[in-house]
């Protein structure tokens, strides 16, 4: 295991499933929540026991308070900065970072304070060689006509912007509920994703194919409660970004022994694996260790697992091929030392 966790590592890598927020670590927490007046916590380590859950519901209400000490355009650039760095020292070669704007502007801040820090990270990530785009998430439990008001405002900043997509609290909060909203989204050019069949039911992966017509699925880890489905997915050749870690963590998968996600393969859809949360969660190259460790995936698995992240990603044909060339060099080379 030691060879294969090494061997990931070096591999160069896309990560399509990552919060901005969900990168704020305890010590940044704590820190920038000083500098800005706001004391979510009164120390690093009573930050790091709060960063210790285990439901969606505890998940998301540390989420939330995390993410309120992020105030002015520097906190943006900084928490981004970081979580680029360590991606890029981790060989993901390209980034597609998602971000809950809801969680700001509804505490009061600028559109821009966001999206200006933001592109500062995002120029410093391409000086050091990591392609990102921003993918907007909208918030499941708030209503479409906010999230509509809200993608209109979204014109000045479309060269940073990917795609759209919905996460957060899904039972009881439906795809379907956003069809409009993906709708105007298709008509802007914007790609389609969606958080679904994480703690919300199969159908939710369903009206995400069907009603938003999404590009990717994420999570998606319920799919095998409904048969017809998972064999529909599997002919289609569905894309969708596993959070191995997370899913465990949050209670909707009993085990990383017990993922889905060798049987996504096996069953035709195209799987990608991601990290989420990592400050809660652990990094990609961790959760693809863990995952390979406890599943036992080969280097073939691995391998399309990689392959599948590019190849799903919102990158040019052409992009994508010179990562997947750059990838092929990569796996040449070890072979070559083997």
């Amino acid at each position: 295991m030691t060879d294969l966790a090494a061997f990931i590592r070096s591999l160069p890598k896309a990560e399509l499933h990552v919060h901005l927020e969900g990168c704020i670590t305890p010590e940044q927490v704590v820190a920038i929540g000083r500098r800005n007046g706001v004391a979510p916590f009164e120390s690093v380590q009573a930050a790091r026991a709060a960063y210790d859950v285990s439901t969606l519901d505890d998940f998301l209400a540390m989420f939330a308070k995390a993410s309120e000490v992020l105030l002015h355009e520097d906190d943006f650039a900084e928490v981004a900065s970081a979580y680029f760095d360590l991606a890029a020292a981790e060989g993901v070669r390209h980034l597609e970072l998602m971000l809950d704007l809801q969680a700001h502007t509804t505490r009061g801040l600028a559109i821009g304070t966001v999206f200006d820090g933001l592109a500062r990270a995002q120029r410093h990530a391409s000086r050091n060689g990591l392609s990102t785009s921003l993918i907007v998430n909208f918030m499941r439990e708030r209503d479409e006509e906010e999230a509509l008001a809200l993608l209109a405002s979204l014109a000045p900043y479309r060269s940073q912007i990917v795609a759209i997509g919905i996460d957060s609290a899904e039972n009881g909060h439906p795809p379907r509920k956003f069809t409009r909203l993906f709708q105007e989204a298709r008509m802007m050019g914007l790609g389609l994703v969606a958080h679904a069949g994480f703690e919300g039911p199969p159908e939710d992966i369903e009206e995400a194919i069907d009603l938003l017509q999404v590009d990717r699925v994420d999570h998606g880890n319920r799919v095998y409660e409904r048969p017809a489905l998972a064999r529909r997915l599997g002919h289609m050749g569905t894309a969708l970004t596993v959070c191995p870690c997370s899913e465990v963590e949050l209670g909707v998968v009993a085990s990383l022994a017990e993922h889905p996600v060798r049987r996504m393969l096996m069953d035709g859809m195209r799987p990608s694996v991601h990290s989420d949360d990592p400050a809660w969660f652990g990094s990609i190259t961790e959760n693809y260790i863990a995952l390979a460790q406890e599943s036992a995936l080969t280097r073939s698995e691995v391998l399309q697992l990689v392959r599948n992240s590019f190849a799903t990603s919102f990158l040019t044909a052409s992009s994508i091929s010179r990562y997947l060339a750059e990838l092929d060099e990569k796996i040449d080379a070890c072979a070559d030392r083997a």
